[in-house]
């Protein structure tokens, strides 16, 4: 330590010299400025303090002793490199903590059900259980049999672990339309125009309603600067109501009813999010299946626990899905076999 003071104490520093460590001490001030402002969130007031101090550090160093104006601008650029390592630091914990704040508040305004929860643990585990088996397959060489366990794992999904969409699309499928006065008991279909009993507030736009079902969308650039959204929260809420027809009126409990709707009612970009809300609103015409019971001598219609099934849709746009719902299944049957060959000629 003392043969660096006694190196930098030593050393000659002219006027002229010192006029131009004084104007390159600017350049360290003009880093100290951003990174207090960008990493550390402090507005540096008044914006030349930097630019004052700096040279002013310099400039007094060398009246001490001409040597010490050339350690006085070596620290200074020092406190460049440190100042930007620790505000890094800095500026990432409190992003941190933001993002926490962010994401608390978020989920407290709109609460994600459980069950969502947990379904997304699992496909998270799952995922990931299935790219380790990959890695190992590779390591054994026999990468091949994934063309095996993939399509096999879909399928077996796909029949014991059916989607509520694709459970409520079966059964409308098969399902008789009931009318309002002569439903049966157990699970049934009806349609016709909805009679508003207990709104709901929707958690967005605040708008009161029979019911509600919310989509969130997160936008994120890749290193090309291609934009892509993706979803990060959807849910549902919907009051009791009534759905009548020509021949009379049932009523409807809405808890956990599943809307299968591509309306939107109203949508908003705001930061670097997107929602969207769709409405059931009084005198809507809605198809439904749930469960049929009886309460008090009155038709009531509900979620059926062990079915899984409680669904919503416009009959207009399930018209639509059924006529074109044969040829989506025949494409995308078609490519996905096509995949597989074409991942089996580039394995093997």
């Amino acid at each position: 330590m003392k043969e660096i003071l006694y190196f930098f104490s030593s050393q000659e520093v002219s006027i002229p010299l010192l006029v131009f460590m004084m104007m390159f001490s600017e350049g360290t001030a003009l880093f100290h400025t951003l990174i207090f402002d960008g990493l550390y969130g402090i507005t540096v007031r008044p914006k030349y303090l930097f630019f004052v101090i700096n040279p002013m550090i310099v400039l007094l160093a060398w009246f001490v002793r001409p040597g010490a104006s050339l350690l006085a601008l070596t620290l200074l650029f020092a406190s460049v490199f440190l100042l930007g390592m620790t505000g890094m630091i800095f500026s990432g914990f409190l992003k941190g903590k933001k993002d926490r704040a962010e994401r608390k508040e978020f989920e407290a305004k709109y609460q994600t059900p459980e069950k969502e929860k947990i379904r997304n643990i699992f496909f998270l585990v799952g995922i990931c259980a299935l790219i380790g088996l990959g890695f190992w397959l590779n390591s054994q060489g026999r990468l091949s049999l994934m063309l095996l366990i993939v399509p096999s794992l879909i399928v077996l999904d796909a029949i014991f672990l059916p989607a509520a969409k694709t459970k409520f699309y079966k059964l409308q499928a098969v399902l008789p339309t009931s009318k309002m006065n002569a439903v049966a008991m157990g699970l049934v279909e009806v349609t016709g125009d909805l009679i508003q009993i207990e709104p709901v507030i929707s958690p967005h736009f605040n708008t009161p309603c029979i019911g509600y079902a919310i989509r969130i969308e997160e936008r994120s650039k890749d290193k090309d600067g291609k934009i892509t959204w993706s979803r990060i929260h959807s849910s549902s809420k919907t009051g009791t109501f009534r759905i009548k027809d020509e021949t009379g009126k049932v009523t409807v409990n809405g808890e956990g009813l599943e809307y299968y709707i591509d309306r939107v009612d109203k949508e908003i970009e705001s930061g670097d999010k997107r929602y969207f809300e769709t409405y059931l609103q009084e005198d809507d015409y809605l198809l439904l299946i749930g469960k049929a019971s009886s309460l008090n001598g009155e038709t009531l219609i509900e979620k059926d626990v062990h079915q899984g099934v409680f669904g919503a849709a416009f009959p207009h746009e399930v018209a639509i899905k059924n006529k074109f719902a044969p040829l989506l299944k025949s494409f995308l049957a078609t490519l996905f076999f096509i995949t597989l060959i074409i991942i089996y000629i580039l394995i093997a």
